[in-house]
């Protein structure tokens, strides 16, 4: 028993230890998320759209050598929350999943991580470019679950000659785990 303010209270020793260890490990009781916050849109912004799992996804630009973003969105208990902002769609694509489209600033390294999670298995893929003035770009997320693996595909949207919008792999894109855009492995967290 113990004497808080002149009422007595029980605290067992395991729920004491319970609390102690996820002050000790940095866990928290309350979410201390940081988030990215679009800049604000100009005549020649870059725009990227991140296409689907968008409840795990964070970008993150340097400037200055200061890294500043963070999540793209705060819910993971809603499992679709598309912004559309008007980034042009590719025939033949498939825009019913989730999505968020973003301005981002130009010339600054970009940092788009991807988070797979899905039961005990989970795998991240980090990519980084630097996107320029005007161009538009897309970044899905894969995952491949009988195999275990996932992958992003980087590309940019450019019109072809017949004035329609198509995905280009993106050239000047780097991966964080792997060469080009290959399959990642997925983490058991059991």
């Amino acid at each position: 028993m113990r004497r808080i303010k002149g009422v007595k209270v029980k605290i067992s020793w395991l729920a004491s230890l319970a609390v102690m260890a996820a002050l000790v490990s940095g866990c928290s009781i309350w979410p201390n998320n940081s988030f990215f916050s679009p800049p604000a849109e100009k005549d020649d912004s870059p725009w990227v759209r991140i296409v689907d799992n968008t409840e795990q996804t964070s970008i993150y630009q340097t400037l200055n050598g200061t890294r500043i973003g963070g999540l793209v969105r705060s819910s993971e208990w809603v499992l679709q929350n598309t912004r559309d902002r008007g980034v042009p769609k590719v025939s033949g694509e498939k825009y019913d999943i989730d999505y968020y489209e973003t301005p981002l600033e130009p010339g600054l390294e970009t940092a788009i991580i991807n988070v797979y999670v899905e039961g005990k298995y989970s795998c991240l893929v980090a990519t980084r470019f630097v996107p320029e003035k005007g161009k538009k770009y897309q970044f899905q997320l894969e995952a491949d679950t009988l195999r275990y693996q996932c992958r992003v595909q980087a590309s940019e949207l450019v019109k072809d000659s017949d004035d329609q919008w198509k995905l280009v792999p993106l050239q000047n894109v780097r991966y964080g785990a792997k060469e080009g855009n290959g399959w990642h492995p997925m983490h058991s967290g059991s």
